[in-house]
């Protein structure tokens, strides 16, 4: 994951796109200086203007052994809108939500999500809007089990869909104050202040310097409250099942 995003850094500042790190990896760089020794993912954002560029971008110029994975360059992925995934053509890394019924890369990833600006909003108002849409969504995305309920799913899901899109675009006439994911990843459903991420800056994971929000402790804590405190053995999340790494080193098996 660290050399994709090396890779992805060096892409951005070479092409003058925005992008920086956040969720679980701007944590990891805060409090671990660099991966949180449980975790087995890594998120950066990209600014909603330099989106489209920077997938043009990476599909021209990354490093022949990765790989954009979009709807686009690999149909059958399933992803979301408004995210992408750099992949390693040359590894196997199975998540619990990898659908075996589909042939799509399944190389180990970083997370690309487009960073959408709104208005300001009663967050309570925001997160409900946001989970709505997050959830009609992914009813369509992850195959659901063909039973009545469901049945009446498929009718009611797609007007939700589109009601609850037409409310954010009616609340977001305004001036811009807050950043964060489109509706439909929905990652915690917590937005930053414009004025707590940019102008961005640099900071240090694994040994390397990365761009990062302004004020990462603001942006921490609206995520998760008092990040400083290192969670119960119980309550660290992983979400990778198998991982198998096909490298000039070796081949490595990890359960």
């Amino acid at each position: 994951m660290l050399t994709i995003l090396l890779a992805v850094d060096e892409l951005c500042r070479k092409n003058d796109i925005c992008y920086w790190i956040d969720f679980g990896t701007l944590l990891g760089a805060v409090r671990h200086k660099g991966f949180i020794p449980w975790d087995d993912d890594l998120d950066i954002y990209v600014h909603e203007k330099d989106f489209d560029k920077f997938q043009r971008v990476c599909i021209e110029q990354l490093p022949d052994d990765l790989f954009l994975q979009n709807e686009k360059t690999d149909p059958k992925s399933n992803m979301g809108n408004g995210m992408v995934k750099v992949r390693d053509k040359k590894s196997l890394f199975i998540h619990s939500f990898d659908n075996f019924k589909e042939e799509y890369n399944k190389g180990v990833f970083i997370d690309v999500f487009m960073a959408k600006t709104y208005p300001k909003m009663n967050p309570k108002n925001m997160k409900y809007l946001f989970s709505r849409i997050k959830f009609s969504y992914g009813f369509f995305k992850y195959y659901p089990k063909l039973n009545f309920k469901n049945i009446i799913c498929y009718f009611v899901y797609p007007i939700s869909y589109v009601f609850h899109k037409l409310l954010i675009k009616i609340f977001s006439i305004g001036k811009p104050y807050l950043i964060g994911v489109t509706p439909e990843c929905y990652t915690y459903g917590m937005l930053s202040k414009i004025d707590d991420v940019f102008p961005l800056q640099e900071i240090e994971f694994e040994g390397h310097k990365f761009m990062a929000p302004f004020n990462p402790d603001i942006c921490l804590r609206n995520v998760y409250g008092d990040y400083m405190k290192i969670p119960a053995p119980e309550n660290r999340r992983t979400h990778v099942i198998y991982a198998f790494m096909d490298r000039k080193e070796g081949a490595i098996n990890v359960e």
